[in-house]
């Protein structure tokens, strides 16, 4: 009777999750509790895989289900996001089981099957990106109806650019702007492209905005092929490995390594850098490995996840989540990050300044422009109180330089030094930004990722030498004996 009741409730389910996602999905986890709560009063706990078969089995219904063309809908996100949560889940325990004693070498290839996966779904959407802005530019030089072009550049294909670009264009003979069209026909369009195109559509400076994000995704581009010295994951997945590693030799080797050198010197003890390594060991394994055990599923479940959807998130300048908003302040209190992120947000600035004012507008609306970019919110906040001195009365150069935007922009709107150049200094300061960000860029990269193989040279040293070091005390003990 009760396998009767679940096949009923699983069609219905599935049913319901393809007429009504919404519904299905707000009330799946109390149908699924309540038939296992059931199947655990009656004893019959073969019936409780009937839980998990109605639960998959309505996501994909849901998944599945109907929904608007160029659009997609919270159930359908939720149901998805659960779905890949689930399988890497099911991975994860699979490689587990699979691996046993070497499952945490199995964990480590886990780890950088993930990461190639994630490596390569950014430089997809790179490089979509980058096809459709370019497509965009190319019909706008070409002085070509846009709708007319997109859709002829769509041609009949069905690949994913191909789709973006019809979303574009119905969007665009519906009457949107193109910044409207694009966020509506291609969501997961970075956010600076986004925001530069909006400013430069209420100038009037449209094709030069599209010239200039080109040159920039083409300049990213390239700066993604050069070849980095160390990637950043690597000290942390080498530093998880070597712990792991170490534990597990604690644990089960040098317990017998101790009665073995107990015996056979007579009571002498590991040497001060294995006794140092056992100590560092069980503090973190064993006086505090609840803790660690925590941190490490809070990381694992919970941090990774978020920190892949941020990363796959576009930003949102207009109305900025939580998250970026946290992720500015702390960028824009941090020593190094500081001046990457004021010096990125200079670029940008300095680059709307000189279109607007090329477009014959004022300086207030030239500031009031720069607002709606994708630029740190903490900056953001200082080009605010710079509009509302300059739109008090106050000197141009002299608000800049109060509000901290800098000498540099100051200088450039100084009536006094440069009178009628103030569009020849921007763009002397848009090539001179781009070009330090990209300078200190590699000075970073060159000067602190030998520093760090270093350091993580030293510690597999040190780790080597205090396991090594034992043996060494036994062979000469053993060699005392020999030849007294």
């Amino acid at each position: 009777m009760f396998a009767i009741i679940a096949i009923l409730i699983l069609l219905l389910c599935v049913i319901l999750g393809f007429k009504k996602p919404g519904i299905a999905l707000v009330t799946l986890p109390v149908v699924c509790f309540l038939l296992g709560f059931v199947a655990v009063l009656r004893e019959t706990f073969a019936n409780i895989l009937f839980v998990p078969a109605i639960f998959l089995a309505t996501l994909l219904a849901v998944l599945m289900a109907r929904r608007e063309p160029d659009s997609e809908e919270w159930p359908q996100k939720c149901a998805k996001w659960i779905l890949i949560i689930l399988a890497f889940l099911l991975l994860f325990i699979t490689v587990g089981f699979v691996f046993k004693p070497l499952s945490i070498v199995g964990l480590m290839f886990f780890i950088l099957f993930v990461g190639s996966i994630i490596a390569y779904g950014l430089t997809s959407r790179h490089a979509t990106t980058a096809y459709v802005v370019s497509t965009i530019g190319s019909s706008m030089r070409q002085n070509l109806p846009l709708p007319m072009a997109l859709e002829s550049a769509a041609g009949g294909r069905t690949d994913h650019r191909s789709r973006i670009l019809r979303r574009i264009q119905k969007w665009l003979v519906q009457g949107y702007s193109l910044s409207e069209s694009i966020k509506r026909g291609y969501p997961k369009c970075p956010g600076y492209v986004v925001a530069m195109i909006a400013a430069a559509e209420r100038i009037d400076q449209l094709p030069l905005a599209i010239k200039s994000i080109e040159a920039d995704i083409v300049t990213k581009a390239d700066e993604s092929r050069k070849i980095s010295p160390v990637h950043p994951v690597y000290p942390v997945i080498l530093i998880i490995f070597m712990f792991f590693i170490v534990s597990g030799l604690m644990w089960m080797v040098f317990p017998q390594f101790h009665s073995v050198l107990t015996e056979m010197t007579e009571g002498a003890q590991f040497p001060a850098s294995t006794r140092f390594l056992i100590r560092i060991t069980s503090f973190i394994a064993y006086d505090y490995g609840w803790l660690i055990t925590f941190l490490f599923a809070l990381v694992v479940l919970v941090v990774v996840p978020a920190s892949i959807r941020i990363k796959f998130r576009p930003r949102r300048p207009d109305k900025p989540y939580l998250t970026s908003r946290i992720a500015d302040f702390i960028k824009w209190h941090s020593p190094v990050l500081h001046w990457f992120e004021k010096n990125y947000s200079m670029v940008q600035v300095v680059e709307l300044l000189r279109l607007s004012l090329n477009a014959d507008g004022t300086v207030n609306n030239a500031i009031a422009n720069t607002l709606g970019l994708d630029v740190n919110n903490c900056f953001r906040k200082r080009l605010k109180k710079w509009l509302e001195k300059v739109e008090q009365g106050d000197n141009i150069a002299i608000a800049a330089r109060q509000t901290g935007l800098g000498s540099p922009l100051a200088w450039a709107f100084d009536e006094q030094v440069n009178q009628g150049n103030t569009l020849t200094v921007l763009e002397t300061l848009e090539s001179l930004y781009r070009s330090n960000y990209s300078y200190r860029a590699n000075l970073v990269r060159f000067i602190m990722w030998p520093c760090v193989t270093l350091i993580m040279g030293a510690m597999v040293g040190f780790v080597v030498y205090a396991i090594f070091s034992p043996l060494i005390v036994i062979v000469n003990h053993t060699a005392d004996l020999a030849f007294p």
